[in-house]
């Protein structure tokens, strides 16, 4: 795993930050879709600029015929 470059932000910071449950943060680190650094024991951070490429929003597109 490489060392954060970026600021590192709580996992509720960063479940308010997606709009989303935390228990959706801790997945996507258990999946490996965001990296988690251990700052102690217990605690972990997630790299601020990682989680916004990991939520960016996905086009829409209407060419399945559906309106």
């Amino acid at each position: 795993m490489r060392a954060p470059t970026g600021q590192l932000i709580s996992l509720r910071e960063a479940a308010a930050l997606a709009k989303v449950d935390i228990k959706t943060i801790r997945r996507w680190i258990d999946g490996g879709h965001l990296a988690a650094y251990r700052m102690g024991p217990r605690l972990l951070r997630v790299e601020r600029s990682e989680l916004l490429a990991v939520a960016k929003p996905v086009p829409i597109s209407f060419s399945d015929g559906a309106a």
